[in-house]
């Protein structure tokens, strides 16, 4: 009884402070202040330094009258800012019986430009073309209008260029700017000494965590370098990345004002060294599968780690561990050996496998990652009506690289990798086949909401015979990330009995179209096309579809319905699946 006695008082008092809200709004209204004779630029600052412009109806008569009075300085101020020192102002202001109006028909004048700009830089920086390259884009030029907010930014932009790249000692020796306003024109003479450019010192790491070699390799820095800011920043960016520390901060205090130099100084906290993951989900390739994670971030000081991964499901499982360590620069490069069984059960093949491999990871161009690998790879499988076992010693080589990859809704960006390897039976290998592999997926809005992603993957294979390679090395289309609409695996090259055996070659292509139409919601429309195929004898199985996308915590769930145009007679097919847009 006592709650429902709340809710007539709670609904009085909601509508009470409405009324109250709508009572106070209706006195505070602002009056009309009109300016005409400005640009948008113009109006927006004589507004900003205008008291009358947020003066409300029901000020005092007497207040609005005196600002009203004033305002022409204001005005005059305000454009001065902007270079126009020559305003002239016609005003006027009416009052009714609720509120006033105020006019002003302003007319600018002719700017005052810059007849001549003296800028001079004294010291180490003035051959500095870091420095001097920092400071160019906002530099007065003769000619140009005399703003002087920008001019105040240009000088502050010179003293955080000077502080980004060593300069700790410089100052303005002069700053002036002379106006003429009968000739509408205004000379600049800045001086600037920089000093002597400070050099880094030596960079210390808090101790008992990894080897001082291991550290050293997440910068560039050595003593005696120039000092840049970049440099810093860099050194935070790698340790911050690297999965050894849970904080890092750097320190370039005290400066060495008499040596010129700036030390520093990295304290560390190391991050939790065994991490344990458990997950689970389902896809319509692969059905409900569970995962499993284990990983030593830092089995010593040398900065060596372990990863093992079990994953399980109805039609994929696979166990595989990882042991690897950094190279000299363990920012671009990596050295590791991996394992891993795996056991794949599809409508159109089945196979156990056992691998063994050797990799090097090395960063090489602009955000590519080259990894070069020696497999061992020992495989039981079973295609169509061959049941056979491959024993092959692959040698390969992948690039990949990803720009605008986000977890949850990415925005623009693409993915691009490229894998070739072969094997050679007489290097141990059953047989001899030369392999390319590549994948390209990019995505583009279109305005806001709407968004276009395409996607497209190629596969060659050259060999001695088809039937003698395993069936992880042969290609099959269809399934959730290939052709929606067709079953996991189930389209290529079929033998004498319609059973599919898998191609020497494969293309799919996909283009989709989304929209957003509420947060983390959005509908797409879809046509993808493919097929695994020998020689030149391909043909394109396509499906189409609508689908619904969740942009969730853990990254995208999406639910798509597809229906495949070669098979008009079969029903939609429901595709589930996760993971990032990229």
């Amino acid at each position: 009884m006592t709650s429902h006695q709340k809710r007539p008082r709670a609904a009085a008092l909601r509508a009470s402070t409405g009324l109250l809200l709508i009572l106070l709004t209706a006195g505070a209204l602002r009056a009309d202040v009109v300016f005409s004779g400005l640009d948008d630029n113009q109006e927006q600052n004589v507004r900003a330094l205008s008291p009358l412009a947020s003066v409300g109806c029901d000020s005092a008569r007497w207040r609005v009258e005196r600002l009203y009075r004033d305002s022409d300085g204001a005005i005059r101020d305000a454009l001065r800012a902007l270079g126009y020192y020559g305003a002239t102002i016609t005003k006027s202001l009416r009052w009714d019986d609720d509120c006033w109006r105020a006019e002003f028909d302003v007319d600018v004048g002719e700017a005052v430009r810059f007849r001549d700009v003296t800028i001079a830089i004294d010291g180490d920086a003035a051959s500095d073309e870091d420095f001097l390259g920092r400071i160019s884009a906002g530099r007065p030029v003769v000619d140009e209008i005399l703003d002087h907010g920008r001019y105040g930014r240009f000088k502050s932009s010179v003293l955080a260029a000077a502080a980004a790249t060593g300069y700790f000692d410089a100052d303005f020796e002069m700053a002036a700017i002379t106006v003429d306003k009968e000739a509408r024109s205004a000379d600049l003479d800045m001086r600037f000494a920089s000093g002597q450019q400070y050099r880094f010192g030596a960079v210390s790491f808090t101790a008992g965590i990894l080897r001082e070699q291991v550290l050293q390799g997440y910068t560039d820095i050595q003593p005696g370098d120039p000092f840049t800011s970049q440099a810093i920043s860099e050194l935070y960016e790698a340790l911050n990345g690297s999965s050894y520390f849970t904080s890092v901060a750097i320190s370039t205090d005290p400066l060495d004002t008499a040596g010129k130099t700036v030390p520093v100084s990295v304290e560390l906290l190391p991050a939790k060294r065994r991490v344990y993951s458990i997950g689970g989900g389902f896809t319509t390739d692969t059905g409900p599968h569970g995962r499993l994670g284990y990983a030593d971030r830092r089995i010593n000081d040398k900065g060596h780690q372990f990863e093992s991964k079990l994953f399980g499901s109805s039609v994929k499982s696979e166990l595989n561990a990882a042991y690897r360590w950094p190279k000299r620069d363990p920012r671009r490069e990596w050295f590791s050996i991996v394992t891993g069984f795996q056991h794949e059960d599809t409508e159109t093949s089945e196979h156990d496998s056992f691998k063994l491999g050797f990799l090097r990871s090395k960063s090489v161009g602009s955000g590519w990652l080259q990894t070069r690998y020696v497999d061992y790879a020992y495989e039981d499988f079973t295609v169509a009506d061959q049941n056979d076992t491959s024993q092959l010693v692959i040698v390969g080589t992948n690039w990949e690289t990803a720009i605008g990859r986000e977890l949850r809704r990415a925005t623009n960006g693409y993915r691009l990798s490229l894998d070739i390897r072969g094997a050679s039976d007489s290097l141990g290998s059953d047989t001899s086949f030369l392999q390319l592999r590549g994948k390209a997926k990019w995505l583009r809005e279109l305005g806001d909401r709407t968004r276009v992603l395409a996607r497209v993957s190629v596969g060659a294979t050259a060999q001695d015979d088809l039937a003698e390679l395993p069936a992880s090395v042969r290609f099959f289309s269809g399934g959730d990330s290939s052709v929606r609409g067709y079953e996991f695996e189930t389209l290529g090259p079929v033998d004498a009995d319609g059973e599919v055996i898998g191609g020497s070659h494969e293309f799919d292509a996909s283009l989709e179209f989304d929209w957003l139409f509420r947060d983390d919601w959005a509908l797409a429309a879809f046509v993808d096309s493919g097929d695994a195929f020998n020689d030149t004898d391909i043909e394109l199985s396509t499906g189409v579809g609508i689908g619904l996308r969740w942009y969730s915590p853990v990254g995208p769930i999406r639910l798509d319905f597809a229906h495949p145009l070669d098979d008009p007679d079969e029903d939609f097919r429901i595709h589930i699946s996760l993971g990032p847009d990229l």
